[in-house]
């Protein structure tokens, strides 16, 4: 209770949000929060929970009655996340807490989204930020596939560094998170953006970039990030291109003449077997304090948000859904979301403790 803000507030909220109306079945909402953490990371069917509500003493309700109240909830349960979360904005770990190299103040932020599948072939996604510093979870949210994934999702803060995949290298949501003072490491193919050099106005010539890195072994490139349509002042960023291990490349081939076959093209393009041997950011931190290597080493960090989502699926099973309606579901998915946040919050205390 006290994590959520104490019983009053959570009481309060219940109510206003409709989620508990009157002792009916449910005696107090906090006895309506319970029933949702038993149903959702509990792991209980519907029958067992209403058989286990009514043995302790919690709720006398039939399974029909049991799956509207949950139902019910949706709202309330969100908001508890969003309140959980947003309580947390001042608690930023640094770069240094997150490489334990360099001192510096600076927080990182790390970007991805995760698909949830339930049944009936409903999908939800789970996007997220990643704190790397203070190993928790900054920012989430549960949305239906029809929400994308973009960097204006999230709120980044001055001198944050936002990293993130490339689903996410789209020119407004790298000019959201610049503008607001913070930087952006994107990871992207040669298709992703419209890019030009930044000297000469021309398109890039991706065979021969991806050629002079092969021989350097890395490379940078000062370029404008354009909007395919539409008005957008040009985005000056770097490109980095750093040459992938021998293994890593080989994968990376493989998989694009895969995704060829699978897509019926009898060729793959040249670029894109050219571009398969490179890891390839785009980025706006300063070239002098943020040389290439260093910026390779920071993007590597999203292994950190990989394990997150990896620790949401196999240990709290957010996966796993059972419910079928959108109002349920949603009832469910932040039941995990809200257990994955205390978990966070009690692993931060135990190594703030713990000599």
């Amino acid at each position: 209770m006290t994590f959520l803000g104490g019983a009053e507030a959570v009481e309060k909220k219940a109510r206003d949000l409709k989620a508990f109306r009157r002792a009916r079945g449910v005696k107090t909402p906090l006895d309506l929060l319970r029933l949702a953490l038993m149903r959702g990371p509990g792991g209980r069917s519907l029958r067992v929970l209403a058989a286990a509500a009514a043995a302790d003493g919690v709720a006398e309700l039939s399974d029909p009655a049991l799956l509207k109240r949950l139902s019910g909830a949706a709202d309330f349960m969100e908001a508890l996340c969003r309140d959980v979360l947003s309580r947390g904005v001042q608690a930023r770990g640094s770069l240094a807490d997150a490489v334990g190299a360099q001192t510096s103040s600076r927080a990182l932020r790390l970007v991805d989204g995760s698909r949830l599948e339930g049944p009936g072939g409903r999908c939800w996604r789970l996007h997220m930020a990643y704190d790397p510093g203070a190993a928790r979870i900054a920012e989430a949210v549960i949305t239906t596939m029809d929400k994308g994934e973009t960097l204006k999702r999230f709120r980044a803060q001055r001198e944050d560094i936002v990293i993130a995949d490339r689903g996410y290298a789209r020119p407004e949501g790298l000019r959201s998170v610049i503008e607001v003072g913070a930087d952006a490491i994107v990871r992207v193919t040669w298709k992703s953006l419209k890019l030009t050099h930044r000297s000469s106005g021309l398109p890039l010539d991706w065979l021969a970039l991806c050629g002079a890195a092969q021989n350097q072994g890395a490379l940078e490139v000062p370029v404008l990030v354009h909007k395919a349509r539409g008005r957008f002042e040009p985005l000056p960023l770097r490109l980095v291109m750093i040459k992938k291990p021998p293994e890593a490349a080989l994968k990376a081939r493989k998989d694009a003449e895969h995704a060829s076959r699978k897509d019926q093209r009898k060729r793959v393009d040249a670029r894109t077997l050219a571009a398969a041997d490179h890891l390839i950011l785009i980025t706006s931190l300063d070239q002098g304090q943020f040389p290439i290597e260093r910026v390779g080493a920071l993007y590597r960090l999203r292994w950190q948000i990989e394990l997150a989502f990896k620790r949401l699926k196999s240990i709290l099973h957010i996966d796993r859904l059972p419910a079928k309606s959108e109002a349920s579901a949603r009832t469910w998915l932040h039941a995990h979301l809200l257990l994955a946040l205390y978990l966070d919050r009690l692993l931060n205390l135990e190594a703030s403790v713990s000599p």
